[in-house]
């Protein structure tokens, strides 16, 4: 069985990567009889784009598209992992629920611009998608551990600028990202999560919203009525997450099969690691110039 992982937004505009999907086979980790507690905490690292070398490409794209005749800063791109999200529930505290509902749990980083707006109005320009990205053909693509980006245009001009070379880039972002996700993929299937979510509904019975038999039942019926409901379901949500250890339980599960997933990555991790020394090195010199 073959499950398909899109390892972020499909369209990170900030970096200016077309993510394709990737295949990542179900249930392919073992747990570890030894788990380290905590090492969610490395691998969502891990995963996550690096900030400094992502606002590296950001400057380097803009300052491209200014030479092709274009006024044009992409936004930044939030490519970060949340693995409970990748098992299926969205961290979500009470602060965060009284303050938001369940806004933080919603799709993060840039997305597609509206039509009319500035940015919508370049990107219906030929002549401007043709800068950014290249002709479009399967040139001006590149694919890495199945996984395609556009590399044509001032966007693989910027990831060659910063990261080396467009596998690099990939290595370090798209490929990272979903490196992790076999491990999510079967711990969603270990009992203690099961547990967890059986303890959340059973906290549930007691309140007005007791129909529900998962936090991601009660999200979408939250973000279905919207308004103050959407805030009262999503704050006694997650309060019965607090009061059952509900996000800790599944930390928890994760670290037995990111234990064996870690050790299994370890040499990919070495070359990331020094992909994104040597970028952020480029990235720091490319702000340095931007800010005489």
């Amino acid at each position: 069985m073959k499950k398909k992982i899109f390892g972020a937004a499909v369209l990170i505009v900030g970096t200016g990567a077309a993510l394709a999907a990737a295949a990542i086979p179900a249930a392919s980790v073992t747990a570890s009889p030894e788990p380290i507690p905590g090492i969610i905490r490395q691998a969502e690292a891990y995963a996550s784009a690096d900030p400094i070398a992502e606002k590296g490409m950001q400057e380097a794209v803009r300052r491209c598209m200014a030479k092709a005749g274009f006024d044009y800063t992409p936004p930044s791109s939030e490519m970060t992992m949340d693995l409970n999200g990748a098992i299926g529930f969205k961290r979500l505290t009470v602060d965060a629920a009284k303050a938001s509902g369940y806004a933080s749990t919603g799709p993060q980083g840039p997305h597609e611009p509206a039509p009319g707006s500035a940015d919508g109005k370049l990107f219906a320009n030929p002549a401007f998608t043709r800068a950014l990205t290249g002709p479009g053909d399967t040139a001006s693509m590149t694919t890495v551990e199945g996984l395609g980006t556009s590399s044509g245009g001032c966007r693989g001009e910027a990831m060659t600028q910063i990261y080396g070379s467009t596998e690099n880039y990939m290595l370090a972002t798209g490929v990272a990202y979903n490196s992790v996700l076999p491990a999510s993929l079967s711990a969603s299937g270990d009992s203690g999560i099961t547990k967890a979510i059986g303890d959340w509904a059973a906290c549930m019975k007691d309140t007005p919203y007791a129909s529900f038999a998962n936090p991601q039942q009660a999200a979408d019926a939250g973000r279905a009525a919207g308004g103050q409901e959407e805030f009262r379901i999503a704050v006694t949500d997650a309060v019965c997450r607090d009061k059952t250890g509900f996000h800790p339980a599944l930390d928890k599960v994760l670290d037995k099969y990111l234990t064996t997933r870690m050790l299994e990555l370890a040499p990919q991790m070495a070359k990331v690691k020094e992909i994104r020394r040597t970028a952020d090195a480029k990235a720091a010199v490319l702000g340095a110039t931007a800010s005489k």
